[in-house]
């Protein structure tokens, strides 16, 4: 049996029976998998890590040939992120985070842009960074990764360039022009021209690049309302971490 190596992202943790483990974890050579760590909680010595939720670690596994439930023989640390555990807000928003890679990523499919967006969101979080800042660009990166983000080049209805008003259209998933949008008005609600720049550079520039973007208020309260509606109504995301988010904020 081969035996795998990589760095991964703990995600979730169950117990299992009476002495042993269940780890969903984000890996960066083999995708989303779930491992199980037997005898871990009867002697914690056995692995160099106790599995906090995002957390990094190095590991090894054997791969199941009969189940997505593979065997975990060895968990090395490699960051816990403290700085962020001991700030409620930081500790809110990495679990958050870590449960939309949950949700969006296919099980086993490596993406590896994938998982280094999702570390820079990790670091930048540890460091103090401004977490909804850092979430809002991790958020529409990965959209963009996975291919499915709002259409923001053009009207959804009839593909013309927008060169004046803009309004965001929350069941076509994307921009309508003032012509189409006149036929959607319910559905339909404008949208500055910053927040749709700002939501383009997002998409094509470094998160280090993007962190440095200034947002108006309104801006960020656009782009917010975009992201959540958009996640809400196309792909049924609506997860208490983010919820625990809006209380602390």
């Amino acid at each position: 049996m081969p035996v795998h190596k990589t760095e991964a992202i703990v995600l979730k943790t169950f117990d299992f029976r009476e002495t042993s483990l269940i780890a969903h974890f984000f890996t960066k050579d083999y995708g989303r998998i779930n491992g199980i760590l037997k005898g871990i909680r009867k002697d914690p010595r056995k692995f160099a890590s106790t599995l906090e939720p995002f957390s990094i670690n190095e590991i090894i596994f054997y791969p199941s040939r009969s189940s997505g439930l593979h065997l975990v023989s060895q968990c090395d640390l490699r960051d816990n992120f403290n700085s962020a555990r001991a700030r409620l807000e930081s500790v809110a928003s990495a679990s958050y985070a870590v449960d939309l890679i949950s949700r969006l990523m296919p099980a086993e499919e490596k993406n590896e842009d994938a998982y280094r967006l999702a570390c820079f969101a990790l670091q930048q979080i540890n460091k103090g960074d401004d977490s909804e800042k850092v979430l809002r660009i991790f958020i529409i990166k990965l959209l963009k990764l996975i291919g499915f983000q709002p259409r923001l080049d053009g009207c959804v209805m009839c593909n013309k360039n927008i060169l004046e008003s803009a309004y965001f259209n929350i069941r076509r998933g994307g921009l309508l022009c003032q012509a189409c949008a006149s036929h959607s008005a319910n559905d339909s609600t404008g949208v500055l021209k910053g927040t749709i720049a700002s939501i383009a550079h997002m998409e094509k520039n470094r998160g280090e690049d993007s962190l440095r973007l200034e947002l108006t208020p309104q801006i960020k309260n656009e782009l917010d309302g975009i992201i959540r509606n958009f996640m809400e109504f196309h792909l049924q995301i609506n997860l208490k971490s983010r919820q625990l988010i809006e209380v602390l904020s």
